[in-house]
């Protein structure tokens, strides 16, 4: 606190009022000092209230810890207003809050059984020839009959070596064709013609891609099941490949002229390839006591 000039001029005009101008001095001195310890003691007071803050309270006592608890599941120390153990997870006592409300259960109405599930084909397996397969299997017939071209005579082989008309013409004849298929994918086809007393062997082809890998083999020994007549298979003379391999599965080749008489009994070919061509038969014709060549 202090004293501004105006307070100081009132205050000298009232003591020269009233202890007149003898005086005047002493009583400034005095004045003058009461006013130093004013001021002084005014510092004082303005230090102390700046050092302590009038905002900060004393800090609030802790409260006491809570009691800990031993979880009864993992054993482990836990605060008593813990409502699952934070060790082990397990429930430890009802909290307060209410269960959070369920959905209403959907009211099942009865349906219609779904429809089973066609069942898978299991591959590799052998089947009918569709007629919408017709494409395919020429195709197979046509790239397997590759490896007769330059082999058999020039005058025996034709582009393409079966067209779709004599296919179909085969298939009206009688034979009776059955594919390969593995994975979806037709490999291999093979006919039978089951004639009186007789059962021929027909238009064995295997995709080249497939080849030499069992499925000539399966193909054929599904066709000879329950053949009751004797088997025969007539191929070209030079396909020394088709003759080892049907000497494999106990085919034999008939004489010359056996050969001669059965492609003109059972075949519908030309004399060009009747000469060209060589007959082998299954264990069954054999045994009738017809010699083999």
């Amino acid at each position: 606190m202090g004293l501004d000039l105006e307070t100081l001029f009132i205050l000298a005009v009232l003591a020269f009022i009233l202890f007149g101008p003898e005086k005047l001095p002493e009583y400034a001195a005095y004045l003058g000092r009461f006013v130093a310890k004013m001021r002084q003691a005014t510092t004082e007071m303005s230090r102390q209230y700046q050092d302590q803050n009038p905002f900060s309270y004393p800090p609030e006592p802790a409260p006491p810890p809570a009691p800990d608890s031993t979880c009864p599941y993992c054993h482990q120390p836990v605060t008593l207003n813990f409502a699952f153990c934070p060790k082990c997870g397990q429930r430890l006592g009802e909290d307060h809050y209410p269960p959070p409300p369920q959905p209403p259960e959907a009211v099942h109405q009865a349906g219609p059984a779904p429809a089973p599930e066609p069942a898978q084909a299991a591959y590799p397996r052998i089947r009918p020839l569709q007629d919408g397969e017709i494409d395919r299997a020429l195709a197979i017939i046509n790239q397997a009959a590759l490896a007769y071209k330059g082999v058999i005579p020039a005058d025996c082989w034709e582009e393409p070596y079966m067209p779709e008309a004599e296919l179909r013409a085969e298939i009206a004849a009688g034979v009776n064709f059955r594919g390969y298929e593995n994975e979806g994918r037709l490999l291999g086809v093979m006919g039978r013609q089951d004639l009186v007393g007789v059962t021929l062997i027909r238009h064995a082809y295997v995709d080249p891609a497939a080849q030499r890998q069992g499925v000539g083999a399966r193909l054929l020994a599904y066709l000879l099941e329950d053949i009751p007549n004797p088997v025969l298979v007539g191929t070209w003379a030079a396909a020394w490949w088709a003759i080892r391999f049907y000497e494999k599965h106990g085919f034999r080749l008939v004489t010359q002229e056996e050969k001669d008489r059965l492609l003109r009994t059972y075949w519908t070919i030309s004399p060009r390839q009747v000469e060209t061509s060589v007959v082998l038969a299954d264990p069954k014709w054999l045994a009738l006591g017809v010699h083999a060549g």
